[in-house]
């Protein structure tokens, strides 16, 4: 193998894992930005309405009922921990993680087809990304110990893996220029 061809290899390989933790993030995004728009102001659980655990249901589910209690209580947790501004500070979060995850989709694509913005754009999102993880993490730690307990880590795992990432793309920008 020559130089060249090393190199293509090793930009094919940071763009499948840009991409596979990419979708990851998608739906870890999609995920909470659905969980603040259902539990809202003014939903049957805020309102206190008791859960519906019914026998057939849970039996359909394969849970017991002290798990639906329990995943009520999750609900609850989150609805009383929430302080006035972490929903809409979610839910914005949340639109732009998702936004810039597409847009890291997108510059991956750019790396396999080795496009010469590629790796600047690259760059680019996954800083991004890796200050959206910087933010979350930041208001989660503004928030109660119950939610804390339910944010800080899957963050803290998100902030080193686009730390990673950033430091491996801007390893490759760097090697890039020098055998320019």
């Amino acid at each position: 193998m020559n130089n060249s061809e090393i190199k293509t290899a090793n930009f094919s390989w940071l763009a499948v894992v840009i991409m596979l933790f990419g979708l990851l993030l998608l739906a870890s995004h999609s995920n909470e930005l659905l969980k603040q728009a259902v539990l809202g102001p003014g939903s049957s659980a805020d309102l206190g309405f008791a859960a519906d655990c019914r026998a057939d249901e849970l039996e359909e589910e394969q849970l017991s009922l002290e798990e639906c209690q329990l995943m009520v209580s999750n609900v609850r947790i989150i609805l009383s921990s929430s302080p006035e501004w972490f929903r809409p500070y979610q839910l914005t979060l949340s639109s732009l993680g998702i936004a810039a995850t597409l847009f890291s989709l997108v510059t991956a694509f750019g790396l396999i087809n080795r496009q010469s913005p590629g790796l600047g754009l690259a760059i680019v999102s996954t800083a991004l990304l890796f200050i959206i993880d910087i933010a979350g993490f930041v208001a989660a730690v503004n928030t109660g110990p119950l939610l804390r307990a339910q944010y800080l880590w899957p963050l803290l795992l998100w902030i080193c893996i686009h730390l990673c990432m950033l430091v491996a793309v801007i390893r490759f920008g760097q090697q890039d220029e020098m055998d320019s």
